[in-house]
């Protein structure tokens, strides 16, 4: 299979399903109604242990649900890694575009499991132990116990895999010489590129991936180089959403890279409010709009991501419209995103000089219809934290803005629950793999 063109091709597509049947999927474990959601309290009336973060593994139906989740990243990892091996072991019998894509995209998507298990199982960003071996970070498979990392190093082995996979599709991704709104068509094997770990989306984990380690300069500079993306006529290669050209209720137009979800059909998910309640937020009806969104119903997002449904108990707030476009016969994209540009803008807000902050906060507020007032040193940390959550609120990121910031509270925790520290944000390796060690 690894050594002609189709098949290694193949195998990365087999890997791709993999992430959008357990991962990258709007009811997966990074989507907006799994795992990572659960634990950021965007839902909690069902999975009630995650949302309180209460990580009892002598309750055998959470311990066995804690494996799951480990494995699922492992799994797809398992299968990209002979993929890569078998990319080089071929190269002589692979041309350089599938070469060149083909192990870039591996790569890439390789990387972006890995940061998710860091940031699920790691530590505390703020907080790292710099003796403690966290996790493996896997690049050959073996049936020997794998060799577990110091944060240190298992940052160094994700960022080479993403500095390799830059230089790869810097080569060779179409992406780089075509209009990211599919106004014009990719050519060959090449199509529908922001469903792929493209040139660009490698460019956004990178951003994401050195501000979680630390690096503040080198994610405002990947940041940058993609918020300053040009085509070749000199427009912008990729635009924030704005009201009249959403693209889709995910805004498509800010989509870096994502996972295809043509299987995916919300008319039979847990986000159409015929078919189950998601656990979702109930609340009164005011009360919710000064929470999230300071009163604001001109916001973008409020009018793009939610609803409400009433009837004679309460008011029920839901998140349903960012997925709704979802479903057999649609004619929107159906992609589940895995960065998009806002993130990029945000990161620039954070961690870039107050100067840049602002002229990226302007640009920004013009999107969301938001009144735009310059940060101050003082507070732009606060106002920055607030929009990440707006913004990916049911899109699977929102626990590791709270975890990168050390939030105490997040939005929606139960009053009960404890406050979050070290032991509500690193959770604990499930049993099976914790007796490997």
């Amino acid at each position: 299979m690894f050594e002609t063109d189709n098949g290694v091709l193949q195998a990365l597509d087999g890997a791709y399903v993999l992430a959008a049947e357990s991962i990258y999927k709007p009811n997966g474990y990074m989507g907006g109604g799994g795992f990572a959601e659960y634990l950021a309290c965007t839902w909690t009336n069902t999975n009630v242990d995650l949302a309180a973060h209460v990580y009892n593994l002598d309750n055998a139906s959470f311990a066995t649900g804690l494996d799951a989740v480990f494995m699922a990243f492992y799994k797809i990892i398992n299968s990209l890694n002979p993929m890569i091996e078998g990319c080089d072991k071929n190269r002589e019998k692979l041309s350089d575009e599938y070469y060149n894509i083909v192990k870039g995209e591996a790569l890439a998507l390789r990387a972006s499991l890995h940061l998710d298990l860091i940031r699920i199982w790691g530590p505390m960003p703020m907080r790292v132990d710099a003796s403690m071996e966290y996790l493996p970070y896997v690049t050959r498979n073996s049936i020997e116990n794998y060799q577990y990392h110091t944060f240190k190093r298992f940052m160094e082995l994700l960022v080479a895999d993403l500095d390799e996979a830059e230089q790869l599709l810097q080569k060779s991704d179409p992406i780089l010489n075509y209009p990211s709104d599919g106004s014009t068509e990719y050519t060959g094997s090449w199509t529908d590129r922001k469903s792929h770990f493209n040139y660009y989306g490698v460019l956004g984990l990178q951003a994401r991936a050195r501000l979680w380690m630390g690096d503040k300069e080198g994610a405002v500079r990947y940041a940058a180089m993609v918020k300053d993306a040009k085509n070749e006529d000199g427009t912008p290669k990729f635009t924030l959403a704005v009201e009249g050209n959403i693209g889709n209720n995910l805004f498509y137009p800010e989509h870096l890279c994502g996972v295809n979800q043509d299987k995916f059909d919300y008319q039979q998910s847990g986000f159409n409010p015929g078919i189950t309640m998601l656990g979702y937020y109930n609340s009164n009806y005011n009360s919710f709009v000064n929470d999230l969104f300071d009163g604001n119903t001109n916001d973008l997002r409020y009018k793009s991501h939610w609803s409400w449904t009433r009837n004679q108990m309460r008011q029920n707030v839901r998140v349903t419209k960012k997925y709704n476009e979802m479903y057999p016969g649609s004619t929107a994209k159906r992609n589940m995103p895995v960065v998009r540009l806002a993130e990029m803008y945000l990161i620039i807000m954070e961690a870039g000089s107050l100067s840049e902050a602002n002229v990226a906060y302007e640009e920004y507020s013009a999107a969301r219809n938001l009144t735009y007032t310059p940060m101050s040193e003082s507070d732009r940390q606060e106002r920055v934290l607030w929009e990440y959550i707006r913004e990916f609120a049911a899109e699977g990121q929102n626990f590791f803005t709270y975890k990168r910031f050390a939030v105490k509270r997040m939005l929606w925790q139960n009053s009960e629950a404890e406050d979050c520290g070290e032991e509500q944000y690193v959770l604990p390796l499930p049993p099976s793999e914790y007796k490997k060690r």
